[in-house]
């Protein structure tokens, strides 16, 4: 009687212990991710978050705003947080030495406008002005180019001031401590609403190019290529449902930038083209020419060595859009 009890409770034990085993690893994976500004650009991870796809693929993501590209790069080498969301910054911090790869897009358009004080009637207009950027940033970048593109020496040209952060950007041009900023939807539409102006919409004098996905570190997705694939199939998911739910984008809108439903609606239908996961070794190498020609630091890795597109790859085959 007691060989056969003793039989029963091995028996209900390992019952137990294989019912527990499913729960356990239905416990989200914690994941942190970066992204510099609350701007339109990032609206597929919003998005991702707003329709529990983060979680339906057992994440619990945490989005983090991170003034300033280069903190977050350095708070994702460090390993305070597994992602980040700006591809410009880790491209340059890539040549610097940093082991980063990038694994996914979100948006293939810049989506910058340059936006002026009144009184700037035109590009030429700007020499000998302060236009403020994040230095070191994409947003640099852009105006680099663009005024490289135009013929305008930027660097004696003009002076660079180094404002993260939207909101600061627009109280520097009302105060009159900076004549221009590249700034994105929705901020640019309040800017233009408060007086200030659009220049030029960097999307239509620049090609396309990534300019936000996804990077990790080598070394996390080595050792976490399950959460790795996971990350990448929400941020697919979260930009197709971008591109195909125009009323699912626009109450995420309004949940995270704290924006009117017209104005959501306004920046989403300026931006929508743009959203698409399919990145490219040709579109990278665009980026990395403009950030080149910006720091004038030559590139010193082939963007190759630096794109792990497999998981991206299995992602699109697994929803059908390979």
């Amino acid at each position: 009687m007691k060989t056969a009890c003793r039989s029963l409770s091995r028996i209900i034990g390992l019952s137990l212990l294989l019912l527990s085993a499913p729960a356990a690893q239905a416990q989200p994976v914690k994941v942190r991710v970066v992204h510099p500004s609350v701007d339109v650009q990032y609206l597929p991870a919003f998005l991702a978050q707003t329709r529990d796809i983060f979680r339906n693929e057992g994440l619990e993501v945490e989005l983090i705003v991170m003034l300033g590209a280069r903190s977050g790069i350095q708070a994702l080498v460090s390993g305070d947080v597994q992602f980040v969301m700006q591809l410009g910054a880790a491209i340059s911090a890539i040549w610097s030495g940093a082991d980063l790869k990038i694994v996914a897009q979100m948006t293939n358009t810049v989506p910058y406008s340059l936006i002026v004080r009144p009184e700037i009637q035109k590009l030429e207009d700007l020499k000998g002005k302060k236009i403020g950027v994040s230095v070191g940033s994409t947003t640099q970048a852009l105006v680099h180019e663009l005024l490289r593109l135009r013929t305008i020496d930027s660097e004696k040209r003009v002076e660079y001031v180094n404002i993260p952060g939207a909101g600061a950007k627009i109280a520097a041009l009302e105060n009159g401590l900076i004549a221009a900023a590249p700034l994105a939807p929705p901020t640019e539409l309040k800017a233009i609403r408060a007086g200030f102006k659009r220049l030029v919409v960097f999307g239509d004098a620049l090609p396309e190019m990534p300019f936000t996905g996804l990077v990790v570190t080598t070394r996390y997705l080595k050792e976490n290529p399950e959460t790795v694939e996971r990350m990448v199939r929400a941020i697919v998911r979260g930009t197709y449902a971008t591109q195909n739910d125009m009323a699912a984008a626009i109450r995420a809108m309004q949940r995270h930038m704290k924006i009117t439903p017209e104005e959501a609606k306004e920046s989403y239908l300026m931006l929508r083209k743009s959203f698409t996961p399919n990145l490219t070794e040709a579109g990278i190498r665009r980026m990395a020419a403009m950030v080149s020609n910006s720091t004038g630091i030559g590139p010193t890795r082939e963007p190759k060595e630096y794109m792990d597109l497999s998981f991206l790859n299995k992602a699109l085959l697994e929803l059908g859009k390979k």
